[in-house]
């Protein structure tokens, strides 16, 4: 039986805007045994549940064996690669059926890894596998360059929201780890923090008033700085992540609210230096 009811998160991988609108559309659909499923967006920071990779792409069966899917994070592959991979298959172009089915069967078994998992007290981590690796490296430049930077030392965890209350929670949260976690309700203040401080990451929750994320964005991502400051959008309705303007900004990508606390957890372990 499956505890989540909640639909399952599914990061695509190597798909055009085209296959991924066919993926929503059948999502909406809930066909299969009930299971519900919707795709993160490019720059949700959310962690996915499954993973759906087009075979066809070797740029995209690169990135999966980077994801390290796992028992509780497992993958699918959508067409047949040239090479001998363990991931379930289906056909392409995609019988819709087939991959629902496929899908349906990964996450009993993800319940059934959870619940031995949860039975033995161990905890859910992805780990390196004892297999051949796809041992290309397709990397963009500009991603070298972001690696490169190096995040501060002992950097804080600024919240920019219209009142304190995600930065006492993040305090609490963030306690064990001794990091500094400050908060403002506007954009001057922001960007003049990350001057006079050693910011790590900046939250921004999108629906502050007098904020636009985009240019605070931009504010806080000195491209001559020696160091790299994370800025990651908290974003709901209205609100529309416009994913070429965050882009030029340099936005780190988003978390929709209202925010579970392992989504966040997990993203600050991405970006503060703690974690490292």
């Amino acid at each position: 039986m499956i505890s989540q009811t909640f639909p399952f998160a599914v990061r695509l991988i190597g798909f055009s805007h085209e296959e991924q609108a066919a993926f929503d559309e059948n999502f909406a659909a809930k066909p299969g045994r009930g299971y519900g499923y919707f795709r993160l967006e490019e720059d949700n920071l959310q962690d996915p549940d499954l993973y759906v990779a087009n075979a066809r792409q070797l740029k995209a069966l690169v990135s999966l064996a980077d994801q390290r899917p796992s028992e509780v994070r497992p993958a699918m592959l959508v067409g047949r690669p040239g090479l001998d991979l363990p991931y379930p298959q289906v056909d392409s172009p995609i019988r819709w059926a087939q991959l629902f089915e496929t899908l349906d069967d990964l996450v009993e078994k993800r319940a059934d890894a959870l619940s031995r998992l949860e039975a033995s007290d161990i905890i859910a981590v992805p780990e390196r596998r004892r297999r051949d690796r796809l041992d290309l490296d397709l990397t963009d430049p500009s991603e070298y360059e972001r690696m490169r930077t190096p995040v501060p030392e002992n950097g804080a965890l600024l919240v920019v929201d219209k009142a304190p209350a995600l930065r006492d929670y993040l305090s609490d949260l963030l306690a064990r780890q001794k990091v500094k976690v400050l908060w403002v309700n506007n954009e001057s203040e922001a960007a003049e923090i990350c001057k006079q401080e050693r910011v790590a990451v900046v939250m921004i929750n999108t629906s502050t008033p007098g904020v636009d994320p985009y240019r605070l964005c931009w504010a806080v991502k000195e491209k001559d700085s020696p160091l790299r400051i994370a800025v990651v959008f908290l974003v709901s309705k209205p609100f529309i992540y416009d994913l070429e303007q965050a882009r030029y900004v340099g936005a780190d990508g988003f978390l929709k609210k209202p925010l579970a606390s392992h989504h966040l957890v997990a993203v600050l372990k991405k970006f503060l230096p703690f974690s490292r």
